[in-house]
């Protein structure tokens, strides 16, 4: 029996792009086993006309005309990322009188956002602009993804599914993301594909052949996404055998849209760009080489984007910070600023960096390194004695760093022991830690927030293996350098405050105070008094943090307060910080890593060259219409890049337990969800979970009092107890260690304070009552962390605030 290649062709025609096997080809022409040979016939010969291919697994149609309109729109050219032109629209839609809002409310209504597509081919859309959260996001089933791939733009429309609760199918790709992947290449015969190591993008990637990979290796691709059909790319590099775990940091990468490599322009355009200072770049500037100004950065670290001096002055203490000046070196739409602006942040992960401009800038001229001359801008402030701001000079200078100092070196000088290179400097690191700690109380007089979570540092080995996992220094020297560089960022936003320029604000919006509500009633429950309602003030929160710092329960209580709260983001308009108490803040000094503290040096040099007139009125529209984009941009990627490092944290923390299969931990109680405890392992500094499960027959998730009770023995397991596991697995592929309870019950118990705890704390009174718990059937959450899950996000040096 001979089956007609054309009958053939339409049946993978109608598969609109999803690959059939010889089976489903079979089943499709309703033909049996017995004709699979007549079927591969057939296939042989599209295969060789050029009409078909095959990419080891399944058969497609090769397009030879434009795919059905309904089926693919050509993706919107853009100059712009995505989110920032979503903000701009949105920020001229408010002026003209509208709310700017994107989350869909009901069916027909239209959303952009960026689609998360699962291994199982559904996917979700979280809106661009808006609040943000599982709430907001659109569930889009598999048939209406539409060759969207998993961390693009997208815009979709909100429909009625089959339950009747909101769906979504995408119409357009706006913003392909999705640019390189990591996979194991494959040939067979005359077809070569490239199997995704990310295992979100379940098709296959066919490929060109590449004269220097081997079956079996795992190879980098561009991929090709200008048109519809199935997913196509090109080998540009081979990186060797699997296995490799620094593969992952890649992987993960790219899958939020960022990349290692520098485009040729980008990389041109920093060729260019001079290596040294230059004497007419110096003439219009303040010559600050003379002072005493010192950059102090981590053992590792390369590049110097701030430096500071501190000196005694009659009235108080005059802060200088210096701060590389990228922007006289990042022109407005030139290569580098596109580059920068698209990756909006560098990206952090152990051993190694993606950073937002090219080494060149970053390390070489933009880096404030010892004993060269620098362009800077500087933020010179006067302090009275008890550290309370009188005047901010904000300029440009040239400087020469007099001293690469460490972290280490410098706590160590002021803990008594000075090494003999920083004794000339001793008595202004001194004065420098006296108004650090000035600095330090008066945030706290305020009501500022002080957040104390232990970071956990993963060290590799020489093969990318992980040598320890072990909790990240926190000195004097690191509080000193980041009270200075908060004074700094405050001192700038109230320059632009007071003159009413536009700018780009880091903002943190009031915490919901439901949420807010439901931690302070599980905080009385364990004996400790907060108000209610207004009087709920940071300052409460504070004395809170306060009386359980040193406890085993300090970290998981710190990381459940800080989920009540809004998370930070950038805007045009200034609302305040209320983490910091502070009522004017931005990002001024890190423009070496950050693009809005760039784009803040961009606005005070475009505000001096005006000779400080204000904006026209249109004109100030259309600047702040412009920031609001900048801002809605610089936002989404901050959020990429701390998804991206919590997902290779994930991967090595996994990674390092493996070898640890059957052994036992005292741990700790981080987190509580209706399918497990959230346990993490004081000596290894890890995080694992035990399956709800596991621990018994009849468990009940009490959401209010954060804790799960067993069955019949009533055994309760809440945030802070000490309790003692095992480790079941780790799994790095899927981010993943189980545990399991090495002995029933707590170590301890569940109270956060002792007695003594409470008779020491001022603000303390008798316990009230538990509140009455409720809300036992939550649903376990689809995707993603669970809303119980601590965030694992490391700090940022004076402000991922």
């Amino acid at each position: 029996m001979n089956v007609n290649p054309e009958e053939v062709l339409s049946a993978l025609h109608r598969a609109r792009g999803k690959g059939l096997s010889l089976k489903q080809l079979a089943g499709q022409l309703h033909l049996g086993h017995s004709h699979h040979q007549a079927v591969r016939r057939g296939l042989s010969q599209l295969l060789k006309e050029g009409r078909a291919r095959f990419d080891g697994h399944v058969y497609r149609e090769v397009a030879s005309r434009p795919a059905p309109k309904e089926e693919h729109r050509p993706a919107t050219p853009r100059r712009a990322p995505a989110a920032m032109v979503e903000g701009a629209r949105a920020r001229r839609e408010q002026i003209r009188g509208g709310n700017g809002a994107t989350a869909p409310r009901k069916a027909g209504s239209e959303v952009t956002g960026v689609i998360h597509v699962k291994p199982e081919g559904y996917g979700f859309v979280s809106p661009l602009l808006g609040e943000g959260g599982r709430d907001n996001d659109l569930f889009v089933p598999p048939q209406f993804i539409k060759g969207a791939l998993d961390g693009d733009v997208v815009l979709a429309r909100a429909m009625k599914g089959r339950d009747g609760r909101l769906a979504g199918e995408v119409l357009d790709v706006i913003e392909r993301r999705r640019q390189l992947a990591l996979g194991i290449y494959q040939a067979k015969g005359k077809a070569q594909w490239v199997i995704p190591h990310d295992r979100n993008l379940s098709e296959n990637i066919a490929v060109p052949r590449h004269p220097k990979a081997r079956d079996g290796e795992m190879v980098k691709v561009r991929l090709h996404r200008e048109k519809a059909g199935a997913l196509t790319g090109e080998i540009i590099a081979v990186l060797g055998n699997r296995g490799d775990p620094r593969f992952e940091i890649l992987a993960s990468a790219y899958a939020e849209g960022f990349s290692d490599e520098f485009d040729p322009a980008t990389a041109l355009a920093a060729q260019s760009v001079p290596d040294h200072v230059h004497p007419e770049e110096i003439a219009a500037r303040r010559d600050l080489r003379h002072l005493a100004l010192v950059t102090i950065d981590g053992e590792d670290a390369r590049d110097f984007d701030d430096a500071v001096h501190v000196s005694r002055t009659a009235s108080g203490y005059r802060l200088v910070v210096a701060i590389a000046d990228v922007a006289h070196y990042v022109r407005p739409g030139g290569p580098l600023d596109r580059e920068a602006l698209r990756r909006a942040t560098s990206v952090y992960f152990p051993g190694t960096v993606l950073p937002m401009l090219p080494e060149r800038l970053s390390n070489g001229i933009c880096s404030l390194n010892p004993d060269v001359d620098r362009l800077c801008m500087v933020c010179d402030l006067a302090l009275d004695k008890n550290a309370r701001p009188l005047h901010a000079d904000i300029y440009e200078a040239v400087m020469r760093s007099h001293a690469r100092l460490t972290y280490t070196r410098v706590a160590e000088a002021l803990a008594g022991a000075p090494d003999p290179e920083l004794r000339p400097l001793l008595d202004d690191l001194r004065t420098a830690h006296e108004l650090s700690k000035k600095l330090t109380e008066q945030r706290k007089q305020r009501g500022s927030i002080d957040f104390d979570l232990p970071e956990a540092k993963i060290v590799l080995d020489d093969e990318g293996k992980v040598a320890e996992i072990v909790r990240r220094p926190r000195n004097d020297a690191h509080r000193l350098v980041e009270e200075f560089m908060l004074a700094a960022n405050e001192g700038v936003a109230r320059f632009f405050d007071v003159r009413g320029l536009p700018t780009v604000y880091r903002i943190h919006d009031q915490p919901d105070q439901e949420k807010l509500e439901a931690f302070a009633a599980l905080a009385r429950s364990h004996g400790f008094d907060l108000p209610v309602g207004d009087q709920l003030t940071p300052g409460v929160l504070n004395e809170f943090l306060k009386a359980v710092e040193g406890k085993p329960a300090q970290k998981a209580l710190n990381s459940l307060l800080l989920r009540s709260m809004m998370q930070a983001q950038y805007s045009p308009d200034n609302i305040g910080h209320y983490g910091l108490a502070a009522p004017h803040y931005l990002h001024f000094t890190s423009p070496i890593r950050r693009y809005p503290d760039l784009m803040v040096h961009r606005l005070l040099k475009e505000h001096w060259a005006r000779g400080g007139q204000p904006l026209r009125e249109h004109e100030r529209d259309e600047q702040e219409a412009y920031l609001a984009g900048v801002a809605a941009q610089c936002s989404d990627r901050e959020r990429a890049s701390m998804k991206a490092e919590r997902d290779v944290d994930a991967f090595y923390s996994a990674l390092y337990m493996q070898d640890k299969v059957g052994e036992k931990f005292k741990a700790v109680i981080s987190g509580v969800a209706d399918f497990g405890l959230f346990s993490e392992l004081e000596e290894v500094f890890v995080e694992g979970l035990v399956p709800s499960e596991s621990l018994g027959e009849g468990v009940k998730f009490e959401k209010e009092m954060q804790r799960l009770v067993v069955g019949t023995s009533g055994r309760k397991y809440s945030i802070g107890d000490g309790i003692v596991v095992e480790v079941v697995s780790a799994d790095p592929a899927r981010r993943r260690i189980t545990l399991t309870l090495a002995q029933k019950g707590v170590m301890q118990s569940e109270r956060w304070l002792t007695p003594a705890d409470l008779a020491a704390t001022p603000s303390s009174k008798p316990r009230r009552p538990a509140p009455p718990a409720a809300g036992q059937g939550q649903r376990r959450p689809q995707r993603g962390s669970p809303p119980a899950r601590p965030s694992r996000h490391k700090g940022r040096r004076g402000g991922g605030r």
